[in-house]
């Protein structure tokens, strides 16, 4: 599998690309495309014209969860022609707001449903040979409870949606994540769950730590003890967060235009 990071806040030094602070990438396995996430205003599109990758014959879009900075960019499939899969949470359509401001996807179901084929489970889905959307994932660390981020009709809301992918490698497990707003160690366990392979390879995305404190502090210490041999934190990672794990593993740099291959 391939993997091209199209949207995030950072982009690589001499890689004439466009950021904004949101997160998308594509995929590639066998031919086949799959897009996670969308990011804000779309420029993962001029993003994947620049690389040539064919974004819009992907076979399924995956969105992690709702918050606009990574579905608002799903306007750029507003056309008609054939329809690809879209696979979300069935949460995904509730209204969030932060701060007053709406945060949430800015589409309606119906005019999704005019340019995809909606898929909307709480379930894991194969959706290609070895690639797993992850559906709902529960609370297992003792570390990770419910967080809330913003609003959802005056109460607090902990993003039912927040989901991730998981590629069944063949020693092991690799984890593309959006936000991980329900806690990287859980959406981990849960593709160790989902795909039967305990080893954790590579895991790449948003792990949602602002701040140094204590949930980050056993972060760290759960991610050393995976022993990963590559870990790409990026998006709502914090600059001080990745020193952090850089002192006590590797870490790799990650911006718009970084390109993975794991088997």
């Amino acid at each position: 599998m391939e993997l091209t990071i199209l949207s995030d806040n950072h982009t690589l030094i001499d890689r004439y690309l466009l950021g904004e602070p949101a997160f998308s990438c594509y995929l590639s396995l066998k031919g086949q495309g799959v897009l996670l996430d969308t990011g804000y205003f779309g420029t993962f599109a001029q993003n994947a014209e620049a690389l040539k990758l064919p974004w819009r014959q992907a076979a399924a879009v995956v969105l992690s969860h709702s918050h606009n900075d990574h579905t608002r960019g799903l306007k750029a499939f507003f056309c008609e022609g054939p329809k690809p899969r879209l696979y979300a949470h069935p949460a995904l359509f509730r209204p969030v707001e932060d701060g007053g401001l709406p945060v949430g996807c800015p589409y309606s179901r119906e005019e999704m449903e005019r340019y995809f084929d909606l898929h909307l489970s709480k379930e894991p889905v194969e959706i290609a040979r070895d690639l797993f959307y992850l559906g709902e994932i529960p609370y297992v660390t003792d570390f990770e409870p419910p967080l809330a981020v913003g609003t959802c009709r005056h109460a607090p809301d902990f993003c039912p949606d927040d989901t991730a992918l998981a590629y069944r490698g063949r020693e092991g497990v690799y984890v593309i994540t959006g936000c991980s707003h329900r806690g990287i160690g859980n959406i981990i366990e849960r593709a160790k769950a989902v795909t039967g392979q305990q080893r954790v390879l590579g895991v790449i995305g948003g792990f949602h730590l602002m701040e140094l404190n204590k949930r980050v502090e056993a972060t760290i210490e759960y991610l050393k003890k995976q022993q990963i041999p590559c870990l790409c934190p990026c998006h709502c990672t914090a600059l001080t967060v990745k020193a952090a794990m850089l002192e006590q593993m590797p870490v790799q740099e990650v911006g718009v235009g970084t390109k993975l291959v794991w088997e």
